[in-house]
């Protein structure tokens, strides 16, 4: 009898920590939507190419605020994207244009997401419950970090590059053939450079730089035709007034005359 006491006691102890413990969860949802039940809320849709993490129940944020939560999140076959469902409370509502614009945020270092919208111009016209927000271009951390993700895979490909060179360069004694290679090729341009230096000191090289000096000091000594053409102003003159203007004509005129007078054959003797 006293067992069966007992037994009914722990059922009954049992039966009102499980109610319990459902009634307290039951409570935390409750209370956590409680804002959303007791807001009338419009709705408002989205939709992405990539959700980008993002789940049902993140925030919604409008010019910093937190408005409304993310309560559907499904894929659209007709428009090939993500179709993402909004509740935002009617208040904040009012301050949605038909030029708004949505974008998927990252929050704090964990890396939360969530939506935040920019509300556009007033002089649009207010956004109707219901409307469709257009997605704003995202430009923050997740394209830098696709756009690192491709800078470290091209890097990876080069080092993979880099590294099978240099094993098949090292591999068969490659590495000492080519620095032996490099060391006779260096021995060999030596050799030829002091070779060239030879041959130019058996061409002379500095008995025809004297001759060109000795040429050279007769010119400008006067020395020779060209010595004289140089020096000799008279020939210059000459020279300007063979080629300039009426006195070129009246040489020129004059040497035709006397090659002319020297040219003419004697005329036959009468008869």
């Amino acid at each position: 009898m006293a067992l069966a006491k007992k037994t009914e006691i722990e059922l009954k102890v049992g039966l009102f920590v499980t109610l319990g413990a459902g009634l307290t969860m039951l409570a935390i949802l409750v209370l956590g939507s409680t804002e959303n039940l007791l807001t009338k809320q419009n709705k408002y849709f989205v939709h992405f190419a990539n959700s980008e993490g993002l789940i049902v129940g993140a925030k919604v944020v409008l010019s910093g605020l937190s408005v409304g939560t993310v309560e559907n999140i499904d894929y659209d076959p007709a428009k090939q994207n993500i179709a993402v469902t909004m509740a935002v409370s009617k208040k904040y509502g009012e301050m949605m244009h038909k030029d708004a614009t949505a974008e998927i945020g990252t929050l704090g270092l964990l890396g939360d997401k969530f939506i935040t919208l920019s509300p556009g111009n007033p002089s649009e016209g207010k956004m109707p419950d219901g409307g469709e927000i257009p997605p704003k271009v995202t430009s923050g951390l997740p394209q830098f970090i696709n756009k690192g993700d491709a800078l470290m895979v091209t890097l990876n490909s080069v080092a993979a590059s880099t590294d099978k060179l240099l094993k098949t360069f090292e591999s068969n004694n490659r590495s000492d053939t080519f620095f032996q290679g490099l060391a006779s090729s260096a021995k060999n341009l030596s050799t030829a450079t002091e070779k060239l230096n030879r041959e130019l000191d058996d061409f002379h090289m500095k008995a025809v730089i004297k001759n060109l000096n000795g040429i050279l000091e007769k010119i400008n000594d006067g020395t020779g035709t060209l010595g004289a053409l140089v020096n000799d102003p008279g020939l210059y003159d000459d020279a300007k007034a063979l080629m300039g203007g009426a006195n070129r004509s009246r040489i020129v005129r004059n040497l035709v005359r006397q090659t002319i007078k020297k040219n003419e054959a004697p005329e036959p003797p009468s008869k």
